[in-house]
């Protein structure tokens, strides 16, 4: 890479996974951030912070965002994000390529969704506004959904606890597939059971560039240099070797 090349801004836009915060990309970013010239963004999805806001609301933060960064910017999404950038990277000029990490994309479904099933999730909390969130107890429990996270991770959801929801995240339309406009890697857990065979299988016919990396669910936390490598190769940076275990 010459000089002029690595002068040039580049952008990344990072979005949060359902009930997390933007800081929960903190591991991945801090990768990212050794790179000269290139922004990284994480916005705060309104759907975490007002009663009324849902998907749709969410994918508007999340296009403004995309419209500030420069180009070429690399758009990536943790499970319920994956679901946001399909929306809000629609025809948007700028972006060089989606990354879904943990969640295959969504088809087009012009109309109200049936979000009826989250009451009877397990382990799901209800607020006084209806909003939904999965108990605490449960992020940072070993034998849930093969949960197992490294200590400074356990540490920040203690610090960090999980937030309320809108059902309308659930609920609200899917207007865009920007996945099929836009180049799109998608990364899945080989030991992800919160992600069906048929899901997978759906992703592999959508999807040129799907890869099962070893992890599960919470790659994340897991495997941030698998995330953090797939992103600086889009970018033309010097990304290090691919991460063993990948």
């Amino acid at each position: 890479m010459d000089d002029k090349q690595g002068s040039m801004p580049r952008g990344v836009v990072l979005v949060h996974g359902m009930w997390g915060v933007p800081e929960d990309w903190a591991w991945v970013q801090r990768a990212l951030e050794e790179q000269p010239d290139l922004q990284v963004v994480a916005p705060d999805l309104p759907s975490h912070r007002s009663p009324n806001a849902g998907l749709l609301e969410d994918a508007g933060e999340v296009r403004a965002a995309i419209a500030a960064s420069p180009a070429p910017t690399v758009v990536v999404g943790w499970s319920y994000g994956c679901d946001v950038v399909g929306i809000a990277a629609h025809r948007m000029k700028n972006v060089a390529r989606l990354v879904y990490v943990s969640s295959p994309p969504l088809k087009l479904q012009p109309d109200v969704r049936d979000a009826g099933w989250v009451d009877s999730m397990e382990h799901m909390l209800h607020d006084e506004q209806g909003r939904h969130a999965l108990d605490g107890d449960w992020w940072l429990s070993e034998d849930e959904a093969g949960l197992q996270l490294p200590d400074d991770v356990r540490a920040f959801l203690k610090d960090h606890p999980r937030r309320f929801a809108t059902k309308k995240t659930r609920s609200d339309p899917v207007p865009a597939q920007a996945w099929a406009e836009i180049p799109t890697t998608v990364l899945l857990g080989a030991r992800d059971n919160l992600t069906s065979s048929e899901a997978r299988a759906w992703a592999r016919e959508a999807v040129a560039d799907v890869r099962d990396i070893d992890t599960d669910h919470f790659m994340l936390f897991n495997r941030p240099d698998v995330i953090a490598h797939v992103i600086l190769e889009e970018l033309n940076f010097s990304a290090p070797g691919r991460p063993a275990g990948s």
